[in-house]
């Protein structure tokens, strides 16, 4: 995989969030500060890195190295 110098921004969020969701600035801009807050906070506790839109538009999560290898554990 490519590597992701940069997250997703609070507005790049909001956008997305008012084109997929067919919402108001406003309410895009409020979902999309609760979405932020919830990314922070998976990064703070280690689950992940980061996070970022593909090619596809999709918000996509990087995985931290412990919770990949927690993964990898339960999966054998």
């Amino acid at each position: 995989m490519a590597s992701v110098s940069q997250s997703a921004s609070l507005s790049n969020i909001a956008a997305y969030l008012k084109h997929t969701q067919s919402c108001d600035e406003q309410t895009a801009l409020k979902e999309a500060r609760e979405v932020m807050h919830n990314l922070v906070s998976m990064r703070q506790k280690g689950f992940i890195t980061g996070w970022y839109f593909d090619e596809r538009g999709h918000l996509e999560l990087l995985p931290s190295d412990a919770i990949l290898k927690r993964l990898g554990e339960t999966t054998k």
